[in-house]
C-alpha cells in the first residue's frame, strides 16, 4: 500500500512540477500574491496552508515570502511568523520522513557523493554551524541539509535550531523587501 501511495504522490509531483516547468510564471511572487489577493477573507488562511505545506512538493519558500509580503504589506510580522513556521514545518517533513515519494532514492542516485560529503560534515561537530550557514545562504536548498541531517541522525531540536538561526535574517530581508515591492506596485 505504501509503494502505491508512493508512486500515486511521485506523479502529482511530477504532473505539478511538468506544469510548473512549462508555465514558470505559476510561481512567480506577482501571481502567488495575485492568487491571494483574489481569495479575499480567507486569503491569510491560504497563505499559512500553502506555507506550511510547501516542502512536500520540494518547493523553494522564497517566492512564498515574497508573495505573502506582497499580498499583506499591512502585516509583515505575520507574514515572517508564518513563513518561519513554513521553514520549520518543511525542515521537520524532510528530516522525518526522508523515503516518503522516495526522493531519498532519487538524491542518493543522483548525487551520490554529495550526500556523502554532507553526511560526513553533519556527523561533524561544527555541524550546528554548517548547517546555520547553509541555512543562511540564498542559493542552495535547505531540504537537502536537512535530509542529510535527517540520515546522519543529527538531533532533530539542534536542526530545527540551526535552520532557524539561518533561515531568520534571510526570510526577514525577503519580508521587507517584499513589503516595499509590494507598496511600489501599488502605487
Amino acid at each position: 500500500m505504501t509503494r502505491h501511495i508512493n508512486r500515486v504522490w511521485f506523479v502529482v509531483v511530477a504532473m505539478i512540477l511538468t506544469l510548473l516547468v512549462i508555465n514558470p510564471e505559476l510561481l512567480s511572487r506577482e501571481s502567488i500574491a495575485q492568487l491571494l489577493n483574489q481569495m479575499g477573507s480567507m486569503a491569510l488562511i491560504a497563505y499559512l496552508l500553502m506555507s506550511l505545506t510547501r516542502s512536500l512538493l520540494l518547493m523553494p519558500c522564497t517566492p512564498f515570502v515574497l508573495a505573502g509580503a506582497i499580498a499583506f504589506p499591512q502585516w509583515p510580522y505575520l507574514v515572517l511568523v508564518i513563513s518561519l513556521a513554513g521553514v520549520v514545518v518543511g525542515a521537520f517533513l524532510v528530516y522525518s520522513f526522508p523515503s516518503f515519494g522516495s526522493y531519498d532514492r532519487l538524491l542518493h542516485e543522483k548525487y551520490p557523493e554529495k550526500i556523502t560529503d554532507l553526511k560526513r560534515r553533519m556527523q561533524h561537530k561544527y555541524a550546528f554551524w554548517f548547517v546555520v550557514g547553509w541555512s543562511l545562504f540564498p542559493l542552495v536548498p535547505t531540504d537537502a541539509v536537512c535530509y542529510v541531517a535527517g540520515i546522519a541522525k543529527m538531533s532533530l531540536r539542534k536542526l530545527l535550531s540551526a535552520v532557524l538561526i539561518g533561515e531568520l535574517p534571510l526570510v526577514a530581508v525577503y519580508v521587507f523587501l517584499g513589503v516595499e515591492i509590494g507598496e511600489w506596485l501599488r502605487i
